[in-house]
């Protein structure tokens, strides 16, 4: 049995591929914004003992979560018969 939600019609207007994109474009963003965090120097004196290797630990994570939903957009726009590698789509 399949449940409803208030959002499925709006999910609906998208495709899988396009409803993929967008997750990347939100994980990258909030890799972004961490990043950012680590290139100001004004707050230096602020931050605690371990404060900028607890951000950078943070932006890591991020990362690995844009890298995983850029996998996610990869396979959506791949057809099934050209794997997704490392480096980027393979096959002819």
């Amino acid at each position: 049995m399949t449940e409803t939600t208030p959002y499925d019609d709006d999910r609906a207007r998208f495709t899988r591929q396009a409803l993929a994109r967008l997750v990347l474009c939100d994980h990258a963003v909030d890799v972004a914004d961490a990043a950012a965090g680590l290139v100001a120097t004004e707050n230096d004196v602020d931050t605690g003992p371990g404060g900028r290797l607890s951000q950078a630990s943070q932006l890591i994570e991020l990362a690995e979560h844009a890298l995983a939903s850029a996998v996610v957009f990869e396979r959506e726009r791949e057809p099934a018969d050209r794997p997704v590698a490392a480096n980027g789509p393979t096959g002819p």
